[in-house]
């Protein structure tokens, strides 16, 4: 599948287009352990890579491979146990597989959207059971949520940003958090996020024990 990545390209104006094309391809990359085992490997030899690891309270991202020149980027999720996200959006549209393990998904309708300082009026329009094996793309501007089971691990592509800021949303308080991309971040939060190689380590071990790698 390296030859393959190599020559991937995704033009995500069509977004239907675009979710067979990159379900097809995830899942032939998953499919290969020995190409996931040298890209996950990969990512302590790239320093341009490694800088964009991360270690977060909801989960741990591997940036495995990152073409900008074509219009995406690969990373690999580790979920920690049993985390609630809050209904948030994107800076960019993705496509996802799970790999192990499940999600409850929420879809949200925004109904009202006025004042840019408060979270939006929002309403529940789907929701959904994502179990490994499944695939499903999202477009940056879809507010959704996911309440992750224990052992959850996910393979995604993700397009170019189509916006500075993404936004996190508390419905009951209106509360509203913005997330932004590395280039406008602080040194600190950068510095919170670091992966340190102890903790990469215990990824990669993760993985192996999953039948990933």
């Amino acid at each position: 599948m390296l030859s393959e990545l190599a020559r991937y390209r995704v033009d995500w104006t069509d977004l239907g287009k675009v979710h067979l094309q990159n379900s097809e391809f995830l899942t032939a990359l998953s499919a290969d352990k020995e190409a996931i085992r040298e890209l996950v490997d990969g990512v302590r030899a790239e320093p341009r890579l490694w800088d964009m690891c991360e270690h977060n309270r909801l989960f741990d991202k591997l940036v495995l491979h990152d073409a900008p020149d074509r219009n995406f980027r690969i990373r690999l999720h580790v979920w920690s146990n049993m985390e609630v996200a809050a209904p948030h959006d994107h800076r960019w549209s993705f496509t996802t597989r799970l790999l192990t393990g499940s999600y409850d998904h929420v879809l949200y309708h925004v109904v009202e959207d006025a004042d840019a300082s408060v979270a939006p009026a929002f309403e529940q329009r789907f929701q959904s059971t994502e179990r490994a094996g499944d695939s499903y793309t999202i477009h940056h501007e879809t507010v959704h949520a996911t309440t992750t089971k224990a052992n959850t691990i996910s393979l995604l592509v993700r397009g170019p940003a189509e916006k500075d800021v993404s936004r996190r949303m508390d419905p009951n308080t209106g509360k509203l958090w913005f997330g932004l991309g590395r280039k406008d971040q602080t040194d600190a939060d950068v510095a919170r996020r670091r992966m340190t190689v102890e903790h990469f380590d215990a990824i990669r071990a993760q993985l192996v024990d999953a039948g990933i790698i």
